[in-house]
């Protein structure tokens, strides 16, 4: 059965979310970290989302979406070179990688997010790198 999910990109020291998630897109791989939510559910062919959180380039605004070709998972302890405090458990193989023409504010369909019940608070929904969403909320989000 396929699933649907946000993946959050957060600014990291110097590096803000955007360029982190461009470069993310780019290589075609997103990592994961041992206490990602739903580290062990996502699987080839879930759907997900890019939203940048914070304040900076683009934040709080989904900028594309791509479908999860394979999941990797490393036999070496890999660390995040765009984050040097997180250690990758696995990897996301990302397939039909779509840049969104234009960027989709969160405020902009907040009232239509299921996902989102706090609709003033909705960042803790978003918080912990992955996020579980209906097919509606990917659709709205996506198209």
């Amino acid at each position: 059965m396929k699933n649907y999910y946000v993946l959050g990109t957060s600014d990291s020291g110097t590096k803000n979310a955007y360029s982190i998630l461009m470069k993310r897109l780019d290589e075609k791989k997103y990592p994961l970290y041992t206490r990602t939510p739903h580290l062990n559910r996502i699987q080839s062919n879930d759907e997900v989302v890019f939203y940048l959180a914070g304040k900076k380039d683009n934040a709080q605004n989904f900028l594309a979406e791509a479908i999860i070709s394979s999941v990797e998972t490393s036999s070496e302890l890999l660390i995040d070179p765009d984050k040097e405090r997180y250690v990758v458990e696995k990897y996301l193989i990302l397939d039909k990688i779509k840049i969104f023409k234009a960027p989709v504010h969160i405020k902009s369909i907040i009232t239509k997010l299921d996902f989102i019940i706090n609709k003033s608070n909705y960042g803790v929904y978003l918080m912990g790198g992955v996020k579980k969403i209906s097919e509606k909320d990917y659709k709205l989000i996506a198209y």
